[in-house]
């Protein structure tokens, strides 16, 4: 009897000891910034900050994790509360700005002061009203803005080059320059057509530009597009 109650024990006690070995192991992995990105709002607190390139390059503390964010330039108080939405994850970012290669950015649309906010969405392409631009040429070898909606599937994944007029201007997103051009036609009831680019534009402006169209397009972070014209230049 004795035999078998010694046995129970040390059975017992070879369990807890595992069970107590996994909680270890748990406490001391640290959080991925994949899964920091997939997770809803985030609060964090500023330790360092650099601006530069129209963004401002924070290194910032969440949950005993150190990390850097990038968020377009505004701003920002060194040891003060912040929060932010989603956040797409950029791996050996280079800044050339601040010729500096980040093992790991974040691109966050922006932080708030208040934990509570609306995120907003950025839905292209779902279009009302009519076009305020007045009719621009069409530039020579390229097509007009209304052709390339009404011929997605013809153009995707192909280089396309178009003149239009920029209306919306968002530089330094995730990276890269966003902007919005039309050129006074209207295809399947859309008119404005969104541009990624490395390229600096300014409202108003006429411009011909040379890109690879792309379909259906989500860079997460509220940044989705039907269709978009991506890596583009100016002829």
């Amino acid at each position: 009897m004795k035999y078998f109650t010694l046995i129970f024990l040390i059975t017992i006690g070879l369990l807890t000891g595992c069970k107590e070995s996994e909680k270890t192991k748990t406490k001391k992995e640290k959080v991925p910034v994949e899964t920091l990105t997939s997770q809803n709002t985030h609060q964090i607190v500023v330790l360092e900050k650099i601006a530069a390139g129209g963004y401002v390059y924070l290194k910032v503390l969440e949950k005993e994790k150190e990390y850097w964010v990038a968020v377009p330039g505004r701003q920002i108080k060194i040891g003060a509360t912040y929060y932010y939405d989603g956040g797409m994850e950029m791996r050996k970012f280079e800044s050339k700005s601040l010729k500096r290669t980040f093992e790991s950015v974040i691109f966050a649309q922006g932080i708030r002061d208040k934990k509570n906010g609306v995120k907003k969405v950025e839905k292209s392409n779902l279009q009302k009203g009519k076009s305020n631009v007045v009719n621009v040429e069409k530039a020579p070898n390229g097509i007009r803005i209304a052709t390339l909606f009404e011929n997605l599937e013809k153009y995707q994944n192909k280089q396309v080059i178009i003149k239009g007029q920029v209306v919306k201007v968002n530089n330094g997103i995730l990276g890269v320059n966003f902007l919005h051009l039309q050129d006074g036609t209207k295809g399947n009831g859309k008119y404005d057509i969104t541009v990624t680019s490395n390229d600096e534009f300014k409202i108003g402006d006429v411009v011909t530009i040379k890109g690879t169209v792309v379909l259906n397009k989500d860079f997460g972070s509220g940044y989705a597009y039907e269709v978009l014209i991506e890596k583009a230049i100016i002829l």
